[in-house]
């Protein structure tokens, strides 16, 4: 072996690990495991460390040379994405409180958009699913902690039904969404396996099955739910050998998203007698009442360009004009984060233009989608169909989380619909392993 070609392999490996440990970290690491690490100081110094780490792989893989180096390489299939981030982003600066803040939160946001697409264009599928499935054993095995060995971080009370267990997350489905998303993710990685002959391991099925169970202990209704559809999907599409009518998923998310909100805020409430009347709850957990207070608060002000990116609930005076347009025994009167409902989230933050360009650009990504690889086109459906069915009762993205990080990772997959780049780290391992045949 060359020590060029030694050179380039050893610099993958190490990409790959730091990889495996940013996914780790945006996964929720360390979470409520913070407290047994060292307290709030470690956890920042994790979540801001893992950010600059991210920007370290995007500046190693660019290039050998300093003038190769940077950190971003403009590719005319990602335009559209970049359009609606300079949108939000400057939007955002105009509107918020705060424009330190902002920026700072724009900053963020912006390295894990970016480290998103960098997946999908330097990974082929299979070996970006590997990646994925060593940070689920780590996070696996963390969440595990907190239920054998720190069970005081890994459960809470909750008033209507006792003591739940939520693992590393301060959310209270966070835990069921997490492992529903990683699950789907498994599944489709498990495809690619029987494909290339390799089997499923002790280890790989051990892993499933211990998800499964974490997803059931966390009695997430609706993890549960997406994580049924996602997987009887995938099994569907799997056994048609790619035969079958594709779905445009960017135009689905936009139906469903906006149709299930108006549903929930105009029809719900007609059949609430009803509903209540065979037991149902038609409220969905009180959220409707929240849902219709939002909708009133934004008609009234920001309404097409919302409070900043991420930042509607970390502006004290809006807050408390929405908590007071509540009744005075109502407990929307002490809210302070979180509209569960994603579309209501980004109309908060980023206004209904925001909106329009987040559903546009996602249908314009998904445009080609018949021309996508099988591979591609199961790796977009396991990351979009939990994000969509989560998204209706929860909010999903934050500067830093894996849900921000994933649905980056789904455009840049479902943009890649062209013939089939060799990525650098595909071409580096096949040199590596045709010099060893050439050995043998």
């Amino acid at each position: 072996m060359t020590t060029e070609l030694k050179r380039d392999y050893s610099k993958n490996a190490l990409l790959e690990y730091l990889v495996i440990f940013c996914v780790f970290c945006r996964l929720g690491f360390p979470g409520n495991l913070s407290e047994m690490l060292g307290g709030n100081t470690v956890m920042l110094a994790i979540d801001y460390g893992s950010s600059l780490v991210q920007v370290l792989i995007m500046l190693m893989a660019s290039g050998d040379t300093l003038n190769d180096i940077r950190l971003m390489n403009f590719k005319k299939k990602y335009y559209p994405i970049y359009l609606m981030l300079l949108l939000l982003f400057a939007m955002s600066l105009l509107v918020s409180h705060s424009r330190i803040k902002q920026l700072t939160i724009i900053i963020r946001f912006s390295i894990t958009a970016l480290f998103g697409l960098w997946l999908a264009d330097y990974f082929s599928v299979k070996r970006l699913l590997e990646i994925i499935y060593c940070a689920q054993v780590a996070i696996v095995i963390a969440n595990l902690l907190t239920l054998v060995v720190f069970p005081s971080a890994g459960y809470y009370v909750d008033e209507g039904y006792g003591y739940i267990f939520r693992g590393l997350y301060t959310q209270k489905n966070g835990l069921g969404a997490e492992m529903g998303a990683l699950l789907a993710l498994q599944t489709v990685l498990g495809f690619l396996r029987r494909d290339g002959r390799e089997g499923l391991t002790r280890t790989f099925i051990v892993l499933f099955v211990v998800q499964v169970f974490l997803l059931a202990v966390s009695r997430s209704t609706s993890s549960l739910l997406s994580t049924g559809l996602t997987v009887v999907y995938l099994i569907l599409v799997r056994a048609k050998q790619g035969r079958g009518r594709r779905i445009q998923w960017g135009l689905v998310y936009a139906i469903v998203s906006v149709g299930f909100l108006f549903a929930a805020s105009m029809i719900l409430p007609m059949a609430a007698p009803l509903l209540e009347a065979m037991g149902k709850d038609a409220t969905l957990s009180n959220r409707t009442p929240m849902w219709a207070g939002i909708i009133t608060f934004m008609q009234e002000g920001h309404t097409l360009t919302g409070y900043g990116l991420l930042q509607f609930w970390e502006t004290p005076y809006a807050l408390r004009i929405l908590q007071l347009s509540f009744p005075s025994d109502s407990w929307f009167r002490s809210m302070a984060y979180g509209s569960h409902n994603v579309i209501l989230e980004m109309w908060l933050d980023v206004g209904l233009i925001g909106i329009a360009a987040f559903l546009t650009t996602l249908i314009i990504c998904f445009r080609h989608v018949g021309k996508l690889t099988p591979e591609r086109y199961l790796l977009c459906s396991a990351l979009i169909i939990p994000q969509l069915i989560e998204g209706l009762t929860d909010r999903m993205y934050t500067n830093v989380n894996y849900s921000t990080c994933f649905f980056f990772l789904l455009l840049g997959t479902a943009c890649s619909w062209e013939a089939e780049e060799r990525s650098p780290g595909h071409e580096q391992k096949e040199m590596m392993a045709n010099h060893e045949t050439v050995k043998q």
